[in-house]
């Protein structure tokens, strides 16, 4: 399949050919233009597939279930009968987990960046003062932000941290959330030039424990696939090109 289909409202974007099927994520305030790089490194082998899901009706008043439902309906359409692997970046991640805890016949491997599976409150206590002390600055800023989309871009695309907020609120998608739990191959990559790191040492160790999955760090901030595309294109798919007894399916 090529070119455009519309699931539950949102146009969904297919790219490519191949036998594997990448559906990416993006996170806010950005949109599927955030793949840009890794689609035109990757459509010759993968069938790339993403949509902009953070503006206008088609985020508004959805839960985690509306939205993990609507990547399920997008895979079935997509790659029926067969799981894709998750590329998710920012607020991607946090949706995206839930849908693979949600649906986890439907996602073979997950390629999460910048955020982790950690806990709020596991999150929480992993900072040290200082950290909290800065975060505390950026809500701030935020909250004395002007009510207007743009103002919000403005600032949180500085801050590299809009999500921090669900870390210390009661945001609805956290109080929605299953508790994070790695059941398929994970490559976690985050850039090591940002305000803070949204995952715990836990996390990491974590992902480093089971076969076929990896965790890299790259000298960039908070978007690193546009701040250091060809690298991190390289690596996703050196990973994904694996040998297959490399990677170990979790069914538990």
């Amino acid at each position: 399949m090529q070119g455009q289909l519309v699931v539950d409202g949102v146009t969904v974007h297919v790219e490519g050919q191949g036998d594997e099927t990448i559906l990416m994520i993006h996170g806010w305030p950005d949109d599927r233009r955030l793949w840009d790089a890794q689609v035109d490194a990757m459509s010759q082998s993968y069938r790339c597939v993403r949509f902009s899901f953070s503006r206008g009706r088609s985020a508004r008043g959805r839960t985690l279930d509306n939205v993990a439902a609507m990547f399920a309906q997008t895979v079935q359409m997509v790659s029926p009968g067969k799981p894709v692997v998750l590329m998710l970046n920012d607020w991607g991640c946090v949706y995206g987990y839930q849908f693979a805890m949600r649906y986890p016949e439907l996602v073979a491997r997950i390629i999460g960046v910048g955020i982790g599976g950690s806990s709020q409150s596991s999150f929480r206590d992993s900072l040290d003062w200082a950290s909290r002390i800065k975060l505390a600055i950026y809500r701030l800023r935020l909250s004395m932000a002007d009510k207007s989309r743009s103002d919000a871009q403005r600032i949180s695309s500085h801050l590299n941290c809009p999500y921090a907020i669900s870390w210390f609120n009661d945001h609805p998608a956290r109080r929605a959330a299953l508790p994070f739990k790695l059941r398929c191959p994970m490559l976690y990559i985050y850039g090591r030039r940002r305000p803070f790191q949204f995952h715990t040492r836990n996390f990491e160790n974590a992902v480093q424990s089971r076969a076929g999955s990896k965790v890299m760090a790259f000298r960039s901030g908070h978007w690193v696939m546009r701040e250091q595309p060809d690298a991190f294109n390289d690596a996703v798919m050196g990973w994904l090109k694996a040998p297959a007894e490399s990677i170990e399916q979790y069914a538990n």
